[in-house]
């Protein structure tokens, strides 16, 4: 349990004295001026002992759009958030340009410092929590307070959501792994909820004067105190952490490099925290949201994912040989391709993709239940013309998102497919479906696309939508290597001088799909 304890926070501290403050290694400061509200702004001491688990820093410098030492009370009792609308309409700057832009609407009591500065390294990077009282009532609100940075005179962005440092993008949700509420008093901060530490990381000119505008500012009215905590000596050149991406299947495994793209003068890195918790090699962190972060002795991260079609994030920080440290972020997103996690329609009800196996009974549309003859698999690169296609839930009676292939083709039934062809139901490819929105190209480096063969092509249900089976061709066996080819043909003989037999349903070209687009994103009207 937390006790309330206030934080020490020198708010006479000069603009010259605050830059200091968070600038590091590799960076001179050359001069430096605060604008905002003179209780807005203060180095703060003993970070780390008096509130553990929030600040990004044992040392730094905290901005508020209120009062700087409202961030904490002196209550001594467990009571660390007394009041919940924390609030001061100070004389800080109102109407920036530059925060008005960020934020698509009025700004009020905007604090923040301008430093001109020359590092040695191309890049730089700020370590900062995100601290406010409109958490976690006035999420996605008009009151969607803002952090803001430019780098000469460019806008960084955090590896999050849209990119911006906000109430509205940074909050529970999918962003639960870097975001801690306090509305039951659990850390020592009069705030409702805050961030875990997160990085911006800008490109710099080397050798020459730079200028970073960074600082925060209340958004829609000038009430409910935001704060912006910056580290100690985090805004330097000589140890650059960069944020990663991994893209993965429901329920899998990946391992990712994260130090590959990461760098440092001081010598080799070591990943020393995951989201806040010391790690050595073999630790393992469950994150918030299900999965599993393992440390590999390599410096290597295993992640372990869930059932769950989303995208998480989680932090690491190293250090190198001479104790410079940052902090960095991994964006994961589990996909459900068709693949590992898509639910095929069984007589036992829905299971796994790669779960069957050959001689399993899968249900189909046409007829009693029919086993599996084949299962084929293969990874490619998620390019091309083998990026895959993500059709959301809701439309074509999905109760999740389906991942498949730009050919693997989706039935159709309606009127309109009745008017046009004259059949009730229709396959349509992937890509002839992509309107930018319901149906797009996802975005991932690579992908498992399973195949399911049955002795005649088959309708099944996938993920709650119909679907078709394996259709082997020459478009499609050609992307097979030779030993897989010849086990199909092994299986099918006919397949070599006769083909494999007709689809189960009238196929549509690119051409003949294009007049049925505005109805093909309706639920289909049938079911298995």
């Amino acid at each position: 349990m937390a006790t309330a304890t206030e934080l020490p926070i020198n708010t006479k501290a000069t603009a010259m004295q605050m830059a200091e403050e968070i600038f590091g290694n590799g960076v001179t400061v050359n001069s430096a001026a605060y604008y905002g509200d003179a209780k807005s702004s203060g180095i703060y001491t003993d970070g780390y002992a008096t509130s553990p688990g929030v600040m990004p820093g044992d040392t730094g410098v905290i901005l508020s759009t209120g009062k700087a030492t409202d961030f904490t009370n002196s209550s001594g009792t467990s009571n660390t958030n007394i009041s919940a609308s924390t609030g001061t309409d100070t004389s800080g700057v109102n109407n920036n340009a530059d925060f008005n832009a960020l934020a698509g609407a009025s700004t009020y009591d905007a604090a923040y410092m301008v430093v001109n500065f020359t590092p040695l390294g191309d890049f730089i990077t700020i370590d900062f929590v995100l601290s406010s009282e409109e958490y976690p009532e006035y999420i996605n609100s008009a009151y969607n307070d803002v952090i803001g940075v430019w780098v000469n005179g460019v806008q960084a962005q955090v590896t999050v959501g849209n990119g911006s440092a906000s109430i509205g993008n940074i909050n529970g949700g999918a962003t639960g792994n870097i975001y801690h509420d306090n509305t039951a008093d659990q850390f020592n901060t009069e705030m409702d909820g805050f961030t875990v530490t997160l990085t911006f990381v800008a490109p710099v000119n080397p050798g020459v004067p730079n200028t970073l505008k960074i600082g925060v500012a209340d958004v829609g009215d000038a009430g409910y105190d935001t704060n912006l905590l910056i580290a100690g000596g985090s805004v330097q050149s000589t140890i650059v952490a960069q944020d990663d991406t991994v893209s993965m299947q429901l329920n899998g495994e990946k391992t990712v490099d994260v130090l590959d793209n990461d760098s440092s003068t001081g010598g080799t890195l070591t990943i020393t925290h995951i989201n806040g918790q010391p790690v050595t090699a073999g630790s393992t962190v469950t994150l918030g949201s299900g999965q599993q972060v393992t440390l590999n002795p390599d410096g290597t991260f295993t992640v372990l994912g869930d059932n769950q079609a989303e995208t998480v994030y989680f932090n690491y920080s190293v250090e190198d040989e001479v104790g410079n440290t940052d902090t960095a972020m991994v964006k994961v997103v589990q996909v459900p391709c068709f693949t590992g996690g898509t639910m095929i329609a069984t007589p036992f009800g829905e299971m796994p993709v790669e779960w069957l196996r050959p001689g399993m009974l899968v249900d189909v549309l046409d007829g009693p239940p029919q086993p599996i003859r084949w299962i084929g698999r293969r990874t490619v690169a998620a390019e091309g013309a083998h990026a895959p296609v993500r059709l959301s839930a809701g439309p074509f009676g999905l109760r999740r998102p389906l991942l498949v292939s730009q050919q693997h083709r989706m039935l159709i039934a309606g009127p309109q497919a009745e008017l046009l062809f004259g059949e009730a139901q229709v396959l349509v490819k992937a890509r002839d479906l992509i309107d930018g929105s319901a149906v797009t190209l996802a975005r991932q480096r690579e992908v498992t696309y399973f195949h399911i063969l049955f002795d005649r092509h088959q309708i099944v249900t996938a993920n709650g939508a119909l679907s078709e089976s394996y259709l082997p061709g020459p478009q499609t066996m050609g992307g097979f290597d030779n030993a897989t080819q010849a086990e199909l043909l092994s299986l099918f003989p006919d397949l070599a001088a006769h083909g494999y037999g007709p689809a189960a349903r009238l196929s549509l070209t690119t051409r003949e799909a294009q007049p049925l687009r505005a109805a093909l994103l309706r639920p289909a009207r049938i079911r298995a």
